[in-house]
């Protein structure tokens, strides 16, 4: 081969290989930001095999990254590519699971997007208990959306056990009874509940002892905000124009601004949101029985 061929071979290799080189990245971390997800594939680019499709709001650990912008990171125990394009290399920061956070300043909104002009999915409760999947220009990525890092604190292990135990048991007996029917004077599942009778069939299956009616019922454990509910504790309504005393309706928060409640005989025990209007204006006090 002539002098001049070799060499021009060899420039074209490299210029080749070049356009596909692959660069250490430093350590950093990107948020998927595509509709519908992003392909990971096999090689640095679009006509490569698609190995899978890594979800909207992933976060990502970069591993490396070639000239033409493209991403080595592994999803799901497979090590491919994503387009740059698609990557957005904030300050996104994938945390050590299992992590959870502990609301302190509630209601606290959790967002449909980490931005305070994000709307509203629902709200949590100070106190309340989540578990983090990542974090991201300082918001928590929670079931269900985005909360802020600066109402929250990293729950210790004994926090999250307590969160987990009674009260969560109580929250998740109530909802087994979803779908009872409603009758008035009712206290059991056989003959169907009033929602008085619901608060205290649940709280006797955990040997709670409990008044009978919803006005007695505020006089028993100790009184919590509407910002201090957690799972397992009990809340009460007045209805405007009612003739009792102290509270005409009741049932057992859930967790993530939800409540169990015998409603109506057309209803039966249903869940609802406490941020429905009829529940906002009509919240008389939660209380902690036990």
């Amino acid at each position: 081969m002539h002098p001049i061929h070799s060499i021009l071979t060899k420039v074209s290799t490299c210029l080749l290989l070049s356009a596909v080189l692959v660069l250490p990245a430093l350590a950093a971390n990107g948020v998927v930001d595509a509709d519908g997800g992003l392909r990971l594939r096999e090689q640095p680019n679009t006509e490569a095999t698609a190995l899978s499709t890594v979800p909207q709001n992933t976060v990502l650990e970069i591993l490396s990254t070639t000239e033409d912008n493209w991403h080595e990171v592994t999803y799901d125990g497979q090590t491919g590519f994503v387009s740059g394009e698609y990557i957005s290399e904030t300050d996104a920061v994938a945390e050590p699971l299992p992590l959870h956070v502990r609301v302190t300043e509630g209601p606290l909104n959790i967002r449909a997007a980490a931005t305070t002009d994000s709307r509203s999915v629902k709200q949590v409760s100070t106190g309340t208990i989540l578990e983090v999947l990542y974090t991201v220009n300082g918001w928590y990525r929670v079931e269900g959306g985005y909360i802020s890092a600066h109402y929250a604190t990293v729950a210790d292990a004994a926090e999250v056990a307590a969160a987990s135990s009674q009260g969560q048991s109580i929250a998740t007996f109530a909802t087994s009874l979803v779908g009872s029917p409603y009758v008035y004077g009712g206290n059991s599942p056989s003959k169907g509940f009033d929602c008085s009778g619901l608060v205290k069939y649940v709280y006797d299956h955990f040997d709670i002892t409990i008044n009978r009616t919803a006005s007695a019922q505020m006089s028993n454990g100790t009184s919590v905000s509407m910002s201090e509910l957690q799972p397992g504790d009990a809340v009460f309504f007045l209805k405007k124009g009612s003739s009792a005393s102290r509270a005409s309706h009741c049932g057992i928060y859930i967790g993530n601004g939800q409540f169990v409640h015998a409603s109506t005989p057309t209803l039966g025990v249903i869940i609802s949101d406490m941020d429905y209007a009829y529940y906002t204006s009509g919240f008389v006090g939660g209380r902690r029985m036990g």
